[in-house]
């Protein structure tokens, strides 16, 4: 009889699930975008949400809660109700570069949060002035080494994927080259295209219209792969393997929210991915779509994680 009752509340627990998640959505959700609009992430949650609410019919709210490189938003998604209709547009250097440099940080990326999808995987480039006379990777390593500690790069800021990535490159290189921290991305370009700072490693989709408009030179990707848009620039990983200094955004939900609404959100996502004006728009925007199962983005972020922490070990960087 014992066994008998278990049996009945486990198909008990098991039929309400299903039938929470038939029913699934009937208000709006909320996607928190943990940056300012204008940014990839914005556009990204403007565009996923808008087929979002097509495919459902019910309104998806884009909350932008920018500061703190993102863990604001992250933090207040974290304390959300794990019930379906609050959901974090994460960019991966908060989940796996900021618990290693921001001490005591108010969330834990594996405890808080439970995986849905890999949206899109965002490419940078490492880009000089003009003036410097180099026109690849190599030549460019050649001149840093031949100058050690006289030239200088920018970056959005001490800890930002920016800084790491070039760190990283220094460390395999064996150049050494100046750190000049920005408070964000900003005055990045302006000054490198000035010729304040000679070179840069940030986002390719808004460094491409300088590139192409002969104000910068596009020295190596910071992608696994090369790019259509990018012919004849080569990724850094060509000249050393396994370097992978590109960033994503993903869509996580507060740990808890039920299995049954992760899997109908991740098929739809994937769904509207592969619809081609989509496709096309993400592209466009130098966003490069990824989708996949929640389990491949768990087993992303964790070794985004394990990575991002030996790099910072390895570099020197101390918690903030």
């Amino acid at each position: 009889m014992k066994r008998l009752m278990h049996i009945i509340v486990a198909y008990s627990a098991l039929w309400c699930s299903i039938a929470y998640a038939q029913t699934y959505p009937n208000r709006p959700i909320r996607l928190v975008v943990p940056f300012a609009a204008g940014g990839s992430g914005d556009l990204l949650g403007r565009t996923v949400g808008a087929k979002l609410a097509e495919a459902w019919g019910q309104q998806i709210l884009i909350d932008n809660r920018p500061g703190a490189a993102g863990t604001i938003g992250a933090t207040a998604v974290a304390r959300a109700q794990a019930d379906g209709y609050t959901f974090l547009f994460a960019e991966g250097s908060s989940m796996s570069i900021a618990p290693h440099i921001q001490k005591p940080l108010p969330f834990d990326p594996e405890r808080d949060f439970d995986p849905v999808i890999q949206i899109a995987r965002i490419e940078l480039v490492l880009t000089v002035h003009p003036s410097v006379p180099a026109t690849n990777l190599n030549e460019l390593l050649a001149l840093l080494k031949s100058n050690p500690g006289k030239m200088s790069y920018a970056s959005a800021g001490i800890g930002s994927i920016h800084h790491l990535s070039m760190e990283w490159l220094k460390k395999l290189a064996g150049v050494d080259i100046v750190h000049v921290p920005y408070k964000g991305s900003g005055q990045i370009l302006p000054d490198v295209i000035s010729g304040q700072v000679p070179i840069t490693y940030t986002g390719f989709a808004q460094t491409i219209p300088y590139i192409r408009a002969g104000q910068l030179k596009a020295i190596a990707l910071g992608g696994p792969q090369r790019l259509a848009t990018a012919p004849g620039v080569a990724p850094i990983a060509e000249t050393f393997a396994g370097f992978n200094g590109t960033t994503s955004w993903s869509l996580v939900a507060p740990a808890g929210t039920p299995r049954e609404i992760i899997l109908k959100l991740n098929a739809e996502i994937n769904r509207i991915l592969s619809i081609p004006e989509v496709y096309e728009r993400l592209i466009s925007q130098e966003l490069v779509p990824v989708g996949g199962s929640p389990e491949q983005l768990g087993s992303r972020m964790k070794s985004d994680y394990v990575m991002w922490g030996k790099i910072i070990q390895q570099i020197g960087l101390k918690a903030e």
